[in-house]
């Protein structure tokens, strides 16, 4: 019997660092989650979508600069090169947090879930944190 031995693919190995749930007024049904996403692979990791534990619905959102001025647009995709990070952060790439099931408050917690189509990349549990905070 022969056995041969191929190597394997390096998979990608996506990380969630620094991440935080922005807190905002109770009347506010929408906030904004932001992170650092760290790909350890050798391959580039696509995220196609999101969601959150405590909002109806989470989408990747990025800024986009026309004729002097900065307006916020839904994305499809963000890619994690590989090897490299990718930083949500507010003016950058974010996921925004659209009809929250209940008020946050600083120090809740929301689940939050990163996808391919139908396959979960990463998960984490990020804290909310108030904007008035100075360690952002």
């Amino acid at each position: 019997m022969i056995l041969l031995i191929a190597p394997l693919p390096a998979l990608a190995e996506l990380s969630i660092q620094q991440g935080y749930i922005r807190a905002l007024p109770p009347s506010q049904p929408t906030t904004a989650a932001f992170m650092r996403l760290v790909n350890t692979g050798d391959k580039d990791v696509v995220i196609t979508g999101a969601a959150a534990s405590g909002a109806k619905t989470a989408e990747i959102h990025s800024h986009k600069h026309h004729n002097g001025m900065m307006s916020m647009v839904k994305v499809d995709r963000a890619v994690v090169p590989a090897n490299g990070e990718l930083v949500m952060a507010p003016g950058q790439y974010h996921l925004m947090l659209i009809n929250l099931t209940k008020p946050l408050r600083e120090g809740d917690q929301m689940r939050i879930q990163l996808f391919n189509g139908d396959v979960e990349l990463v998960s984490a549990i990020l804290p909310v944190r108030s904007v008035l905070n100075k360690h952002h």
